[in-house]
């Protein structure tokens, strides 16, 4: 078992430093040093929802720098800079994940805090461990710090973009311009949409 710093919920809006255990690292398995780690509402919603009682690490979205691999890791190498977003394991075998979709795993994905049965504990934290295929590879030149989010709602607004096809020629909508809207706006435009946010002020 491993161990790292991470910042435990113990109340409706409150964090206390303390250690965490990690698991080993399993050969498909790699290491990351936790640089980055975005804030989303989703967050703040478990925070005010936590069972004071319960182990609750929060973060959801980061990015960091690989320090150690499992024996049977090929994509990547220590030091390599990586993205993780909210999934980080999933069963595998269903037709959602062959097809590439776990967010839609029927047996439902490993989520990066609170999932499956051993209670995986978040971003909140100095180091995580997480299967080599949820880990995503940094492009040079994308700011690490600005990167974090895209992990969640990044993800969340490219995923109908890119499903229905968005580019030029297509006129999207998108409603309210909050942590997702700005985000869509971002992508739509640069996709070359005409890009109109909705708004009720």
């Amino acid at each position: 078992m491993r161990t790292t710093t991470g910042w435990r919920a113990t109340g409706p809006a409150a964090l206390r430093r303390t250690e965490i255990p990690r698991r080993d690292l399993r050969p498909d398995d790699i290491a990351v040093r936790v640089d980055y780690c975005g804030v989303c509402h989703s967050d703040l919603h478990a925070l005010r929802d936590h069972d004071p009682h319960a182990l609750l690490v929060p973060g959801h979205e980061f990015t960091g720098v690989v320090t150690a691999t499992g024996p049977e890791v090929t994509a990547f190498s220590i030091g390599d800079h990586v993205a993780v977003g909210n999934i980080v394991d999933s069963c595998g075998t269903c037709g959602m994940c062959r097809a590439g979709q776990e967010n839609f795993c029927h047996s439902f994905p490993t989520l990066t805090y609170g999932g499956d049965g051993s209670t995986t504990l978040g971003g909140f934290s100095r180091e995580y461990v997480v299967r080599d295929a949820f880990a995503y590879p940094l492009p040079s030149g994308l700011d690490s710090a600005a990167a974090a989010p895209l992990m969640c709602a990044g993800v969340t607004v490219w995923e109908p973009l890119h499903f229905l096809g968005v580019g030029s020629g297509s006129r999207i909508a998108v409603a309210g311009l909050g942590g997702l809207g700005h985000l869509a706006v971002k992508m739509a435009v640069a996709l070359g949409a005409t890009t109109t946010v909705i708004s009720r002020t």
